[in-house]
């Protein structure tokens, strides 16, 4: 187990950005684009909007703010980046840490970190309170996270950093991005300066990949063998959607492609896969893993709390299938972006005098 790829990609601090080149680009961010959440809502959740542990939080809280009296007047503004240029979000946040997803809580002034703490400090009630049931829930949460969350993540990302994908890259890593952050991703990204680095950052090798992959097979066996043994089925522990449900379907999420509720998100581009993405999709979804993080995101990822409990929100009885997007804040400075484009403007006519 100590051979599969780290949970966490490296930190890099404040510091260390000031002195590299993202040390350059910040001040062009932070002018162009906001990161308030804005007054009334509570917490601003700071992600890599890929990221599926990002995912398996907005996913959480998407629940709560569905949830009316039962959420508690929920709210919550994500505040999305692309890889990499995230770490200078974070930094401001924690000079010492640069990964996420991270929360910050207008009502405690709290910071939390790390998927799995986020969840059960908002959304207690996916952690059953039978003791024994909850420890279960727990331990094979901190299983997925250890498992499958870095080796979807290693095994996606070798093949879409590889050549030939670099606008896929892009159109995925810049969606609802700041205007700013999305022309810099892309800049750096065509001329192959930031592919580098992610895999440096998330131990993205050759050898890595394999390893994911055969991690993979084993996990979603696993959990295949979980459901056929858990009575009827339906969750993989317990008798009703817990944290375990939630955290192995948003964690497998970016190796299942056919997941209609990610249309968006893909940019429309499912076909433009690379060939070994779509061969282990199809592979994973024939399995009963994979049928179940179908269901999962079907029944449950719009739905909501009663009584305690994550009910469905009827999605797959209707026509349209609901899309996973970002819950964002106004994102970009248009009156700083205005006058820059003036002052240069300015100068340009100035010059040419």
């Amino acid at each position: 187990m100590s051979l599969l790829p780290p949970e966490n990609t490296k930190q890099v601090t404040l510091a260390k950005i000031k002195r590299g080149p993202l040390g350059k680009v910040s001040p062009l961010i932070n002018l162009f684009s906001s990161t308030s959440p804005g007054e009334n809502t509570r917490l601003r959740l700071c992600t890599v909007g890929i990221s599926h542990y990002c995912e398996k939080v907005r996913w959480g809280f998407d629940l709560l703010e569905n949830s009316g009296e039962e959420g508690g007047g929920f709210t919550y503004a994500e505040d999305a980046h692309p890889p990499g240029l995230s770490a200078i979000a974070v930094t401001e946040i924690n000079s010492e840490r640069s990964g996420t997803p991270i929360v910050t809580d207008s009502a405690d002034g709290s910071v939390v970190y790390d998927s799995k703490n986020i969840l059960r400090k908002y959304l207690p009630a996916l952690y059953p309170e039978d003791g024994q049931v909850g420890d279960e829930v727990r331990d094979f949460e901190e299983e997925m996270d250890r498992c499958l969350g870095p080796t979807a993540r290693v095994f996606a990302y070798h093949h879409l950093l590889g050549e030939g994908n670099t606008d896929l890259l892009v159109d995925m890593a810049t969606k609802d991005t700041s205007h700013i952050e999305t022309f810099l991703f892309r800049q750096l990204a065509l001329r192959g300066m930031i592919q580098p680095g992610m895999r440096r950052f998330m131990s993205v090798t050759p050898e890595s990949c394999e390893m994911s992959r055969t991690e993979i097979l084993r996990v979603f066996d696993s959990v295949g063998n979980r459901l056929e043994n858990n009575g009827s089925g339906r969750y993989i522990i317990g008798d009703r959607f817990t944290a375990a449900d939630l955290s192995f379907a948003s964690l497998a999420s970016p190796l299942l492609l056919n997941l209609r509720e990610f249309e968006y998100l893909s940019c429309g581009r499912r076909d433009q896969f690379p060939r070994e993405l779509k061969e282990m999709s199809k592979r994973l979804m024939s399995t009963r893993a994979g049928e179940h993080v179908v269901e999962c995101y079907r029944k449950y990822r719009f739905g909501r709390l009663e009584g305690g409990r994550v009910v469905g929100a009827g999605v797959g009885t209707t026509k349209t299938t609901r899309q996973v997007k970002y819950k964002s804040a106004p994102r970009n400075r248009f009156g700083a972006m205005a006058m820059s484009a003036g002052a240069v403007v300015g100068l340009v006519g100035f010059a040419f005098k």
